[in-house]
């Protein structure tokens, strides 16, 4: 994304806006930005000012109210050119320590308790927490059945006995033998890992298989690698619900039905998460950047994670008006002391 060039003052004024709006979740007027942050211009100056940013596609002018808010592209902006992370306090990481070494560091369930608990406590916001294991089984087991109407089943297997399933009703009609000479073709391949093992495969079987089975290959590996991603997906915890659901986005009650509705699916949330796996340091995404219904209505910052033989990631979530300089070094920090409970 590009970002607009923008003068020294136009990104004092913009930073005044967003550091002031995360305080105070209210419109912020030039006059108040004045005194605040003690500038010596006039207000007509700032409010000059601020209409370029207005302009730019950095502020919104709410017709309620004479003060601007910050757009997520001024919150983009700040959050990459003018934001410097806020050193966390000493009784924060205090307990941050404290927390972690009353637990049990060999223990996944403590691990994912202990952050998450933490991170919502120290954040007041919403606390996610997601860790599986780093090594993958293989897929040792495919089977495919024939059931009533024209629907396949598909069970996958694990070594050490996880399995999946799923099912479908593919175009056009197959009988029991074909779908169970399908199977066949599939097991003769195995084992397969990830879901490039059922890619490759399935290019193999666009090259060789017959063409009477080919389809219902090509489909069972195509739901095959989406159900072992789903599989592998790790079950997020969530801590600090109430954090969240009192902040003042979220007080209407469209807003908090469709949080309260994020919150039972966790789908959602899972996939967002998930894209913080292969981060090396906190990394913040915000509003649309999260994906479509609630999600669009709230940020997340959040790290990847590796403790001992477990993996995934950490973060917190709230509206698009979040205190980014605080919450980045806090999620850093617990990120590396969760990483440090081998």
């Amino acid at each position: 994304m590009t970002q607009p060039n923008l003068d020294e003052r136009l990104r004092g004024i913009l930073r005044f806006v967003v550091e002031s709006h995360v305080m105070s979740a209210e419109p912020v007027g030039s006059q108040y930005v004045r005194v605040a942050y003690h500038l010596s211009i006039s207000p007509a100056t700032i409010r000059g000012a601020m209409q370029r940013l207005e302009e730019e596609g950095l502020l919104d002018h709410p017709h309620t109210s004479a003060g601007r808010v910050p757009t997520e592209a001024g919150y983009r902006y700040y959050v990459d050119i003018l934001m410097e992370p806020e050193p966390l306090p000493p009784a924060t990481r205090r307990a941050v320590d404290a927390a972690f070494e009353s637990g049990d560091p060999r223990s996944e369930d403590d691990l994912d308790a202990t952050a998450s608990r933490v991170l919502a406590k120290t954040s007041h916001q919403l606390a996610l927490v997601a860790l599986r294991p780093w090594v993958d089984q293989e897929i040792e087991r495919v089977d495919l059945v024939a059931l009533e109407d024209g629907v396949i089943l598909l069970a996958l297997g694990e070594r050490g006995a996880r399995v999946g399933t799923a099912i479908w009703r593919p175009e056009g009609r197959f009988d029991a033998a074909l779908v169970l000479r399908a199977g066949r073709w599939i097991g003769e391949r195995l084992p397969l890992r990830n879901a490039t093992g059922f890619a490759t495969l399935r290019r193999t079987a666009l090259e060789t298989a017959s063409s009477d089975i080919v389809g219902i290959i090509t489909d069972a590996l195509d739901r095959g690698a989406k159900l072992l991603d789903s599989l592998r997906q790790p079950a997020v915890r969530i801590e600090g619900a109430e954090n969240i659901a009192a902040q003042p986005e979220f007080r209407s009650a469209d807003r908090l039905r469709g949080l309260v509705s994020l919150l039972a699916e966790r789908e959602p949330l899972t996939r967002a998460l998930g894209r913080f796996v292969d981060s090396g340091s906190a990394r913040i995404a915000i509003g649309r950047e999260n994906g479509e219904g609630a999600m669009r209505s709230c940020s997340l910052v959040g790290t990847g994670i590796a403790v001992g033989s477990l993996r995934g990631s950490l973060g917190v979530m709230g509206p698009v008006r979040m205190p980014y300089r605080r919450l980045v070094s806090l999620v850093s920090y617990i990120g590396e002391r969760l990483a440090g409970c081998t």
